[in-house]
């Protein structure tokens, strides 16, 4: 969940390349059909135990720091907006970027990233059992800070290329297994060490802090027909960056 902190910078150079270009998407064979989608969900799901997990929508506020040339990321904001609603149920999440440019990201148990953008009749994908930065470590600690005044403890995970600090409430049971195999952004490992959807986070770039704070959490039963793909041609995020 979601929501993965780590791909916000390569989004946006999507993003970047792709804005211009309002002509119709050239047809292909979709690369994932929503068949083959459903089928492996369903042979995921009945492996794993939903029983206690977290199942509703946080909605975060969304910030971008930098210490650089602010013009540089001011395009942030138009991408991303300033809210994403995350909605998490059974090992998938949907990241809503309610006022961005990005209409939403869906992860589903077939380990892919779907990616709407709104200007486009066309899904992009990656897959999210790999991860390019190198990871140095990853550890948990408990803290005095509160969230929605919830007592939080935090997960900090190093790389050669972010930081990233995400602050959880014990008490909210996530089961780690439905990310056991997203290696992208390192979710897995956040999963790992706090069980638990995170309440607030900061991803640090060298010149780039973006931080997502909860605002709202509720919980609630999710219908399986929201996770379920719009019938469009899809393609690999690589060629969304080669248009």
């Amino acid at each position: 969940m979601r929501i993965v902190l780590a791909v916000m910078i390569t989004l946006f150079l999507f993003a970047c390349n792709d804005k211009s270009n309002d002509e119709p998407v050239e047809t292909k064979d979709t690369t994932v059909s929503n068949n083959e989608v459903s089928e492996e969900s369903n042979e995921v799901e009945e492996e794993l135990d939903h029983e206690g997990s977290f199942e509703g929508q946080i909605t975060y506020t969304i910030t971008f720091q930098t210490k650089g040339n602010p013009k540089e990321y001011s395009g942030m904001k138009d991408v991303f907006g300033d809210t994403v609603v995350v909605t998490f149920s059974k090992g998938q999440y949907a990241m809503e970027y309610t006022d961005g440019r990005i209409q939403y990201i869906k992860y589903l148990r077939d380990n892919y990233q779907y990616r709407k953008m709104i200007w486009l009749d066309t899904l992009y994908f990656n897959d999210a059992s790999f991860e390019n930065s190198t990871l140095f470590s990853a550890s948990k600690s408990e803290t005095d800070t509160k969230i929605l005044d919830r007592d939080v403890d935090v997960v900090t995970i190093v790389t050669d290329q972010f930081k990233k600090f995400y602050y959880y409430d014990p008490d909210i049971y996530m089961n780690p297994k439905y990310f056991e195999n997203h290696v992208f952004g390192y979710e897995n490992k956040y999963y790992e060490l706090a069980k638990s959807p995170y309440l607030y986070a900061e991803v640090v770039y060298d010149q780039l802090k973006v931080i997502l704070k909860a605002i709202k959490i509720e919980e609630k039963e999710i219908p399986d027909k929201f996770f379920v793909l719009p019938d469009l041609i899809t393609k690999p995020s690589h060629e969304m960056e080669e248009q």
